[in-house]
């Protein structure tokens, strides 16, 4: 068993985190983008910052940004550093909104499945090469390009009030929705396809996993690996094998059903 306290209510806290990061929803219907003094500031979940309701800048885009410009982002490393210190994954599990629209998705009824493990190395990747070495190289943020969380907060809505942009955005905009699309369909059948093998951000805060604040222990001689806890985790995960490994998200599903 777990040595942590169960906490319950994890969708109210991932819906409140969703609310907090885009309270500016009047603008889903005035076709404006927030750019208030908040924008500067990056908020440590996957958000994207072109989306009409956000209040704070996606950390990944704002790292990838920094790069473009030749410039070492000290305040967002330093925010994910701490943040990342004190909770490791914790911040997937419980606060960001697109895995929440994962979550939902692989409740509709459908086949299951789950991919090779070795694919998750693929958000590391992700992380050293699409958001840090190619935008400091060639100055493009190449992970924003085809992010499907900008795509599906952003680019759709983007695309459907504005001619202008509608008209800009030819056919690379059609392989960001494909992308967008892909990850959409396959979150109905594998859990969290995107926070487990692509997201830069989760790559980020797993590192941390086994230092940060949020430490789990498993009682060897108690538990018998009856793999309720794998069912329920939202990122099918063997906790009993490795409770601080970098794929933990710290939901806390596995306590509950312990």
């Amino acid at each position: 068993m777990l040595k942590v306290p169960t906490v319950k209510n994890r969708r109210a806290y991932q819906a409140l985190t969703a609310l907090f990061v885009n309270f500016h929803l009047w603008n889903i219907f005035t076709g404006k983008l927030y750019e208030g003094k908040l924008k500067s500031l990056p908020f440590p979940v996957m958000n994207c910052y072109a989306c009409p309701a956000s209040v704070y800048s996606c950390p990944i885009g704002t790292l990838s940004h920094f790069l473009v410009l030749s410039k070492v982002p000290f305040v967002v490393l330093g925010l994910l550093t701490v943040v990342s210190t004190a909770f490791g994954r914790w911040i997937c599990g419980w606060m960001c909104p697109f895995g929440l629209l994962q979550d939902l998705l692989y409740r509709l009824p459908s086949w299951k499945f789950d991919l090779p493990p070795k694919l998750q190395s693929v958000r590391f990747i992700m992380l050293v090469v699409a958001v840090v070495a190619l935008p400091l190289l060639y100055h493009k943020h190449f992970f924003c390009m085809v992010c499907p969380v900008g795509t599906v907060e952003a680019g759709i809505y983007w695309t459907l009030v504005s001619v202008a942009i509608l008209n800009m955005a030819g056919a690379f905009f059609l392989f960001k929705l494909s992308v967008a699309t892909l990850v959409a369909y396959m979150s109905v059948f594998v859990k969290r396809p995107f926070c487990r093998y692509l997201c830069p951000l989760g790559a980020f805060f797993s590192i941390f996993n086994r230092f940060s604040m949020v430490d789990f222990e498993v009682d060897k001689d108690a538990c018998i690996e009856c793999n309720l806890c794998r069912k329920a985790c939202p990122v099918n995960h063997p906790v009993y094998l490795s409770p601080n490994a970098t794929a933990c998200i710290r939901c806390l599903n596995c306590v509950r059903v312990c």
